[in-house]
């Protein structure tokens, strides 16, 4: 067996807020895709490094408002990587790098911890998923809005 880190998308606070309410929100995954899954990994919008990581203790089936079950990771411990993680070549990342709120990508967890760019474990035969990213539209960054800005 070995451990699983599950990729994913969302805004610059996502992960700090998730951990402080014990739970991420509700992913498209498959019973069969989170048997091995241990943590989670953020990705946030404008970002170029991957920081941290947060503890999976359990999935829970989590019906959406479509009826299709949806996969809800509750949340434990939340670490610090030593130094921040690169996303390294974009090209390599291209069409496979979670874009969306939604997408999310699976991969070894040993050789995530022993890569020096993200972008590299796609050319490590089945260290990552090749999942299918959301073709839906993306979540707009988080923005502060200035009063002459809303005016």
């Amino acid at each position: 067996m070995s451990n699983k880190l599950l990729l994913t998308r969302g805004h610059r606070h996502a992960l700090d807020q998730a951990e402080e309410r014990g739970v991420w929100r509700p992913l498209p995954l498959l019973y069969s895709e989170i048997d091995d899954v241990t943590c989670l990994a953020c990705i946030g919008y404008g970002e170029t490094t991957l920081k941290a990581l947060v503890e999976v203790r359990d999935f829970r089936g989590w019906p959406g408002a479509d009826g299709v079950i949806r996969m809800l990771p509750v949340l434990g411990d939340y670490q610090e990587l030593l130094s921040p993680l690169p996303l390294g070549v974009d090209e390599e990342l291209l069409g496979w790098l979670p874009m969306h709120e939604a997408d999310v990508q699976i991969l070894d967890l040993n050789t995530f911890l022993a890569i020096s760019r993200l972008s590299d474990i796609r050319a490590i035969p089945g260290a990552c998923t090749q999942r299918p990213l959301t073709p839906s539209p993306p979540v707009r960054p988080y923005q502060s809005w200035s009063r002459d800005r809303l005016a």
